[in-house]
């Protein structure tokens, strides 16, 4: 089978200047790679960057390590101190502060069959099925707080962490949302967020940041629903070159009428099966 992919990111409404950031691309093999800042600590928009070009650097290893049995706890959390650290030492030579790290890191890679997702901190999956039935899982964390890899640096902010979430067993939270309902079940936080989907089955499969569910009519204060924010932003007329870009920006266009603003920055990722 052949895919089409692509990726982009945009400033949320009440943002100055965006944290979010993504990159795409075919080598070593197809993969797209998003990071969301933190807005309360400096400098993370860098910080975002510097962890998702790691994190493309480290891709060959990541994927032949990760990709296999379910579970994964180990080389997920190996393989993420290994970019988180690689980020660290590149941030001390820029003379930032530890936090800049503090971003979540979302990676997708397809081996030409299977589309493979691990996630660190928050962020969502949108998938759609053949007949056209839409999914979409959401990742959240207690005290809205994501579990940043930068907390593996600092054994004191680790521990604050743990406290500061409250029952560490159930901090995680996976929320699938399907045409038919919904179901939440609860993870302790740091269990490994790993995800695959079968493009014979999925034959879209998108990644983005907690931005997806931030959609708000400013006129009302009514939440735009993240199922059909994502079943609008992934109705692609044609995925070739730009096809992210091209639909993101239709969207917002749309939205923008209807007074409907991503209020958080937004970055998105998507792979599609052609044939």
């Amino acid at each position: 089978m052949t895919i089409a992919l692509d990726a982009h990111y945009t400033i949320g409404k009440l943002h100055l200047y965006c944290e979010d950031y993504v990159c795409h691309g075919w080598k070593p093999f197809p993969h797209l790679i998003l990071a969301d800042g933190c807005s309360a600590s400096p400098d993370s928009d860098v910080g975002a960057r510097l962890l998702t070009l790691n994190a493309r650097r480290l891709l060959p290893r990541f994927a032949l390590t990760a990709a296999g049995e379910a579970g994964q706890a180990a080389p997920h959390w190996r393989l993420g101190r290994q970019i988180v650290r690689r980020a660290a030492r590149q941030a001390r030579e820029l003379g930032l502060r530890p936090e800049a790290l503090d971003a979540t890191l979302l990676i997708a890679w397809c081996d030409g069959a299977t589309v493979y997702a691990h996630l660190y901190g928050d962020g969502c999956i949108a998938v759609r099925r053949v007949a056209g039935a839409m999914s979409v899982v959401q990742i959240e964390y207690a005290e809205n707080a994501p579990y940043y890899l930068s907390y593996l640096l600092d054994p004191e902010r680790w521990a604050f962490y743990r406290e500061a979430i409250g029952d560490p067993a159930t901090a995680q939270s996976v929320r699938y949302l399907g045409e038919t309902g919904e179901s939440t079940r609860r993870e302790h936080f740091a269990a490994p967020t790993v995800f695959s989907f079968d493009l014979a089955t999925f034959p879209v499969v998108a990644v983005a940041t907690d931005g997806l569910a931030s959609f708000m009519n400013v006129d009302t204060g009514e939440r735009g629903a993240v199922l059909d924010v994502a079943r609008t932003l992934l109705d692609f007329h044609d995925p070739n070159d730009d096809f992210v870009k091209l639909r993101l920006h239709e969207v917002l266009i749309e939205y923008g009428r209807q007074r409907l603003f991503n209020l958080d920055d937004l970055g998105l990722g998507v792979f599609v099966r052609t044939n």
